[in-house]
């Protein structure tokens, strides 16, 4: 076990990032269907913009793509923990966002898996809904 004492980062904030290749579809995107604040943006060309998440979370970073760099689509996993699994599938579901079936590993956790349309993997987990007893 490692001694706490000796680590000397201090934590400010923490940051996902994931890239895209349009920035303003994939800005709407989490702005309309999560209504995620956004808290930075100021043109395609500069190629970011930050939203601030809802709770006590670190922040999502878009990143354009830099010319001549290959994207890489579903190359990192945003997730995001709800409280109510399949309200908000049916919620997504009614925006008209493909969700996969729910995934019930019991006792850990409940997920399904949803693509933003830079084809980046948003996976929505929740609290276990089955338990092994």
């Amino acid at each position: 076990m490692s001694d706490k004492k000796n680590n000397p980062i201090i934590f400010d904030r923490m940051l996902f990032q994931i890239k895209v290749k349009d920035l303003d579809r994939a800005k709407k995107f989490y702005e309309d269907l999560f209504g995620f604040k956004n808290i930075w943006y100021m043109s395609p060309e500069v190629g970011w913009t930050e939203f601030e998440l809802p709770g006590d979370s670190p922040h999502l970073g878009l990143n354009t793509i830099l010319e001549g760099e290959e994207f890489e689509e579903d190359s990192g996993t945003f997730t995001i923990q709800v409280k109510n699994l399949e309200e908000t599938k049916t919620y997504l579901e009614e925006q008209g966002i493909e969700t996969t079936e729910i995934t019930d590993i019991p006792d850990m956790v409940s997920y399904f898996n949803i693509t933003d349309p830079e084809g980046n993997r948003v996976q929505i987990v929740s609290d276990p809904r089955i338990s092994e007893e």
